[in-house]
């Protein structure tokens, strides 16, 4: 459901960049909860990872809207009729 927020403001380019930047992030998380924490499923593993994937989830889409917003065709127009 946020997906659909995020890729409705964004850019080609910032589509890309967000899924790809997503997965990254969302199995760079899984190996540090799994390999590095030494977390398991039994003992809370799978509470941490979906916490840090809503996480990283709102943080990349917010990154993602700043660097890469989709223009407003409204704004080109104006700004083109002025010139």
């Amino acid at each position: 459901m946020l997906d659909r927020l995020f890729l409705k403001h964004l850019s080609k380019k910032g589509k890309i960049a967000y899924w790809v930047g997503q997965i990254i992030l969302d199995v760079l998380w899984a190996l540090y909860v799994f390999k590095l924490a030494k977390y398991t499923f039994d003992d809370g593993g799978d509470t941490v990872l979906i916490i840090g994937m809503l996480v990283i989830l709102v943080a990349w889409g917010g990154l993602c809207f700043v660097l890469w917003k989709k223009t407003d065709e409204s704004e080109n127009k104006t700004l083109s009729n002025k010139a």
